[in-house]
């Protein structure tokens, strides 16, 4: 009896942790965030599972002092610092953030006090609940070409032009040879650049799982279309010292849910990441 209490608290400790909910409170007419505003945050996220990432929900509040115009632009703000800090310092952890400026809450208190209005009402809450494990939206990234060759950085990740494979397959589109091609030109030409070639496939749908390969049988399509590229540069000369490749499944798509053919065509890519410059 006893263990089977320990174990129906565990599973309430456990539902509770899928979501945290917090407020943190201004001074009158302010919205940047203090050292003590910073180390609550950081306190009551401290115990964010780093395996998996969560949908915040930011909502800016303020009490009824000054024009209604004036408060919720002040809300707008108290948010929007707010979110901004969480993407500085939490973006790891980010599936997605919903920002909502409410303007002044509603009270009971007579405005003869205009001065000093209602304290616990200029706040921002903070509600943070895990993903179940549905994959992270990621931005568009810039197109490597484009970029100047001194501003290039090890770790930051950049697209390609449109590399296209048969579907379900590991079988290129014609027209993508051009696309490969011109990635060996570039590395040939930047002999000091190593990259990790990564594959992203399309049309998943609440988890983050990888495609299947209609030519294998087995669910690692990301892995063998990033391989396949990885073989062909060095086929092409591209010392394989400068390679390394991956598979990211569904776990990083561009538009989710994927609404048609667009959404579908935009995650199924392959981008590459350097790895030494």
């Amino acid at each position: 009896m006893k263990r089977l209490l320990i174990l129906f608290l565990c599973g309430i400790n456990l539902c509770q942790a899928q979501e945290i909910e917090f407020d943190i409170y201004f001074d009158s007419g302010k919205f940047t965030l203090s050292s003590q505003h910073q180390k609550k945050i950081n306190t009551q996220l401290a115990d964010l599972d780093s395996t998996t990432t969560y949908n915040f929900v930011i909502k800016g509040y303020t009490d009824f002092v000054d024009t209604e115009h004036f408060n919720l632009e002040l809300s707008e703000n108290r948010a929007t610092t707010v979110a901004n800090y969480l993407k500085e310092h939490y973006e790891s952890f980010i599936n997605s953030i919903e920002q909502e400026a409410k303007g002044e809450l509603p009270t009971e208190t007579t405005k003869q006090n205009e001065r000093i209005g209602v304290k616990k009402h200029r706040k921002v809450s903070i509600s943070a609940s895990k993903n179940d494990h549905k994959p992270k939206v990621v931005e568009r990234k810039e197109n490597i070409y484009v970029v100047p060759i001194n501003e290039l950085r090890v770790g930051n990740t950049y697209a390609l032009g449109k590399i296209n494979f048969k579907t379900g397959r590991v079988t290129l589109i014609k027209s993508s040879k051009k696309e490969l091609e011109k990635l060996v030109r570039f590395l040939k030409k930047n002999r000091n650049i190593h990259i990790e070639v990564q594959g992203h496939v399309c049309c998943g749908g609440d988890d983050d799982s990888d495609a299947l390969n209609s030519e294998t049988g087995t669910e690692t399509l990301s892995v063998d279309r990033a391989r396949f590229i990885y073989k062909y540069l060095i086929s092409r000369g591209i010392s394989k010292e400068r390679l390394t490749y991956k598979g990211y499944a569904f776990k990083a798509p561009l538009r989710f849910p994927e609404k048609g053919s667009r959404d579908r065509s935009a995650n199924r890519r392959v981008e590459i990441e350097i790895t030494k410059n």
